[in-house]
């Protein structure tokens, strides 16, 4: 039986897709695991997906997804960077994918990697230019995570022009995010606390509680500096001061295992970079 011409290109572009599969998988530290036991730690990037799935960018984020959902990894630790790399190239062969972005920035923004975060939202803005919530989440972790008062309402206000029955309650938030620092703690953790109250996916309700757990070590921690500022009428400079005078008995735990920082006068989340993100 002999191939057509369209047949033939099909099968180098397989076996071409293939080879680079095996080479990325070799490259990244000997040959790829073939036993079910094994859970995939290679995500091939975005030009190679298209390419694979024969030009259909939209199958192939769709594919990905489904395969990081399938995987069975877990969703802490080394492991889960594989799941945040999964995020981050659907987001490049679809931006518009709705459970990519709330889910990644769920994963990202508030997993110790708000910069990869942004960059999934920011692609979510641009492309799903009739919804309301990727500004909103986009303008909200600016405040949060970069104190960028400025863009932070740009971007809540976009979200309010999109919006038909929240625009007066976007451009309320937009006013208490650049006043009060304490005050956003509190409302990103009534946000995770609604969304992993949502989850209907066991796995997905796992990793927003212990979010939910890192956010209310935050609080606890911004609420103790504001007591002791007030107790003792001076700026907080070091964290172990709050121990000293018995405002607290111990530092709060991440179950993320990143930690908190004190920087400029205010705790902050500590951030980590995710391997293989670009």
């Amino acid at each position: 039986m002999k191939l057509t011409v369209s047949s033939r290109v099909s099968c180098v572009v397989v076996v071409v897709a293939a080879l680079m599969f095996f080479g990325i998988a070799w490259f990244r530290g000997g040959p790829p695991p073939l036993g079910p036991e094994s859970a995939p730690d290679v995500v091939l990037p975005a030009p190679v997906q298209v390419a694979l799935y024969f030009g259909d960018r939209f199958l192939a984020a769709n594919i990905e997804s489904i395969r990081a959902a399938a995987s069975g990894m877990p969703l802490e630790g080394t492991e889960f960077s594989y799941r945040l790399r999964t995020h981050h190239v659907v987001s490049r062969l679809n931006p518009c994918h709705e459970d990519n972005y709330w889910i990644g920035n769920a994963a990202l923004s508030w997993g110790g990697s708000a910069d990869e975060g942004f960059e999934l939202l920011g692609r979510a803005v641009q492309c799903r230019f009739w919804d309301e919530l990727p500004p909103f989440l986009y303008g909200f972790n600016q405040q949060f995570f970069r104190r960028d008062a400025k863009l932070a309402r740009q971007a809540i206000e976009l979200a309010a022009e999109r919006s038909t029955e929240n625009a007066a309650g976007f451009r309320n938030i937009a006013i208490m995010l650049t006043v009060n620092a304490t005050k956003d703690a509190h409302m990103a953790l009534s946000m995770l606390r609604l969304e992993r109250d949502g989850a209907r996916d066991p796995k997905l309700r796992e990793m927003l509680d212990k979010r939910v757990i890192r956010i209310e070590g935050l609080v606890s921690l911004r609420e103790a500096q504001k007591s002791y500022e007030e107790r003792l009428g001076k700026k907080l400079e070091r964290p172990d001061q709050l121990l000293k005078e018995g405002i607290l008995v111990s530092f709060p735990d991440d179950p993320l295992r990143l930690g908190f920082q004190f920087r400029d006068g205010e705790f902050h989340l500590r951030q980590a970079k995710i391997l293989g993100l670009n």
